[in-house]
């Protein structure tokens, strides 16, 4: 699949440039190889698109993937006030997950 959404100049001339070839480097990294469209300049030149933080975690997590949290996520996790069962008992507070490393129990 062509990723065509994502815009970028050339460094150079600033003219507008194509996506010639992209391809998924890793789960988290795509490489995309763009060509400026001023003839004249035709400079070609390599891309790399990221994901570089966690904004909302993922209802089906690959456990390969580790992808930070935001901090302003976190904070706003962390900083809820406790959860108060009904009839006045302590309630659950949310803390953010551990990486799936962590969790996981020695064999």
């Amino acid at each position: 699949m062509k990723a065509t959404s994502m815009f970028y100049r050339c460094p150079h001339c600033r003219a507008g440039s194509t996506i010639r070839h992209s391809s998924q480097a890793s789960p988290i990294l795509r490489e995309m190889i763009y060509q400026c469209t001023d003839a004249e300049c035709g400079h070609s030149f390599v891309v790399h698109a990221a994901a570089v933080r966690t904004l909302s975690p993922s209802a089906k997590p690959d456990p390969l993937v580790y992808l930070p949290i935001s901090e302003h996520t976190r904070r706003a996790v962390t900083e809820q006030p406790a959860i108060t069962q009904p009839g006045g008992g302590p309630g659950v507070r949310l803390a953010p997950k551990a990486k799936e490393a962590d969790r996981a129990t020695p064999l």
